[in-house]
């Protein structure tokens, strides 16, 4: 009788467990559900409803934004949701500096030349298999696109005013994450956290003494 009465004790305890969780005992509630922000803000999301000491915060895309017990850091352009136990914030990142149109906008990898021709209209030079568009502008001179053997786009660039260095580097820092030391000449960007998670590779060398070349390339 007595080893039955120990059973139950342990079976309500175990159900009263179980009730609490269906109760929402850890669930909670956010002051918000959309979240709009720049690069480089932070901003903190409350826990209104439910305990916020039992809160694991996650986010769905850290290229893009960190959260850290609410406070929400925007790193990189994008979107993410920040997820706090069953509730979940819409995250959008965006720019502080629009310094050109990316050579790649509209356009995606393994296009064959006729189709990036019919997308962009004639170019003004086809040297080498190159497809080549000037540009009128005080940042851009030109934009070019490469192919591969199979007539495949693998390859843009676009040139970048030298006096616009500045701006450059904050462009392509909210886009991109930055491989090695910041001040080097020549810098490589990848398009995610990893270079085996990447699928773009976008350099910056010198072109000459007035522009950078700027170059997007395919991580295969």
């Amino acid at each position: 009788m007595k080893r039955m009465s120990l059973a139950c004790v342990a079976l309500f305890a175990a159900l009263l467990a179980g009730c609490k969780n269906d109760d929402g005992y850890n669930n909670v509630t956010l002051d918000r559900y959309v979240l709009e922000m720049r690069t480089g803000d932070t901003q903190t999301v409350y826990v209104v409803t439910g305990n916020p000491n039992g809160v694991a915060w996650r986010s769905d895309n850290e290229f893009v934004a960190t959260v850290d017990a609410g406070r929400i850091s925007g790193l990189r352009i994008g979107q993410t949701r920040i997820t706090a136990n069953n509730a979940s914030v819409s995250v959008t990142v965006k720019g502080r500096v629009d310094l050109y149109d990316e050579p790649m906008a509209n356009l995606t990898w393994g296009m064959t030349k006729e189709q990036v021709v019919n997308r962009l209209g004639l170019p003004d030079r086809m040297e080498d298999g190159i497809l080549t568009y000037e540009l009128v502008s005080s940042v851009n001179s030109f934009k070019s696109y490469e192919f591969d053997g199979n007539n495949r786009l693998t390859a843009s660039s676009i040139t970048v005013s030298r006096d616009k260095t500045a701006q450059l580097d904050d462009f392509l820092n909210e886009r991109y994450l930055l491989l090695g030391d910041s001040d080097r000449q020549d810098k490589d960007y990848i398009d995610n956290l990893t270079y085996t998670t990447s699928s773009m590779l976008v350099s910056r060398t010198v072109y000459d003494g007035d522009y950078w070349l700027v170059t997007y390339r395919q991580i295969k």
